[in-house]
């Protein structure tokens, strides 16, 4: 059998290394160089890394309008108690709305606005369960771990505007498998950290003037048809009197507060638009841990339930779940 051996090739020298006499200095290749194979996939390019700018700009933009919509409530204040006071009266609206903000760092007021939030303290059934896969999600985050509540909710994540605590959803603690579950609380706790802190803090916090004000004008307005129907069936002038003053009254304090009203309407109007941010940045910090496959099926058996159960497909889920195939691809 005659053997067949290879013998390297060289490159020939290049026209004007002939021309000049001199050596080429081009690289040597030989005949012998490794080809792709036909079935071996081309690798693909790296993909180009995410911006992650933009959701931390949406963010702190949200939160710094959301504050300044309250500045322009204690602002007016502060001035009618300047002049009222002109020593110490402009300092007294800006501590008290301190103090109020200083006061839910206290753990009994902190549990008392989750609760007004709508979450509460886990069952004994709950609590066997959430226990232990809590432990297991912050030892693999590394993190601190948080106070842990429910909200009576059949969504697949719990809304937590109380910073310190971190709330999953009935649905979540009682019909999730334990990987799943994992997955949606790092998503939970992803809500606690870095900049997604931040609208959490000042709605919780600092937006007492606003929530102060949606209550004053809804208790001045909401008296008066009751009283216009009572006025009615008396048929005296004493009723009518009785309900064009409170009418005078309540419109005069809306006409004064129609700017602050206005600025602090926008603002949460840009908080929510930041929304899908922050779940995105959320589910991000989940994928980071590990467990992004498990809450990308969660999600998607959430959508495939609501759909079966609504016929229709949940858009902010749909995107949600669009976005963290990106992040995991």
């Amino acid at each position: 059998m005659t053997e067949h051996v290879t013998v390297p090739a060289r490159r020939l020298p290049s026209r004007k290394a002939l021309a000049r006499g001199r050596p080429d200095r081009s690289p040597q290749r030989t005949a012998t160089a490794p080809s792709r194979t036909p079935h071996q996939p081309t690798p693909a390019a790296p993909a180009a890394p995410h911006r992650t700018w933009w959701p931390t700009t949406v963010t702190v933009l949200a939160a710094l309008s959301l504050l300044a919509s309250e500045l322009a409530i204690v602002g007016p204040l502060a001035y009618v108690a300047h002049r009222a006071w002109p020593v110490w009266g402009a300092a007294v609206p800006f501590a008290a709305w301190c103090a109020l903000a200083l006061l839910t760092f206290l753990p009994p007021a902190r549990n008392l606005a989750a609760r007004a939030c709508g979450c509460r303290p886990a069952t004994g059934p709950e609590r066997a369960r959430l226990d232990w896969t809590w432990r297991q999600v912050v030892r693999r985050a590394g993190l601190r771990s948080y106070p842990l509540m429910v909200a009576d909710s059949e969504e697949l994540n719990a809304c937590t505007p109380v910073p310190g605590i971190v709330a999953v959803t009935t649905h979540s603690a009682g019909s999730l498998s334990t990987a799943h579950l994992q997955a949606v609380l790092a998503h939970e706790l992803g809500h606690k950290r870095g900049p997604q802190a931040l609208p959490a803090f000042v709605t919780a916090h600092l937006a007492v003037p606003s929530r102060a004000l949606r209550w004053t004008l809804r208790a001045l307005w909401s008296p008066i048809v009751p009283l216009w129907k009572r006025a009615v069936a008396w048929h005296r002038p004493i009723g009518f009197l009785m309900v064009f003053l409170l009418a005078a009254v309540a419109t005069a304090v809306t006409v004064a507060a129609a700017l602050p009203a206005a600025a602090a309407y926008a603002a949460a109007a840009l908080t929510r638009l930041a929304a899908p941010h922050l779940e995105a940045q959320a589910d991000a910090f989940a994928a980071r841990l590990g467990l992004g496959p498990d809450l990308l099926a969660a999600i998607e058996d959430h959508i495939e339930s609501r759909h079966q159960a609504s016929g229709s497909l949940p858009l902010p889920l749909v995107q949600r779940a669009h976005h963290l195939r990106r992040v995991l691809a």
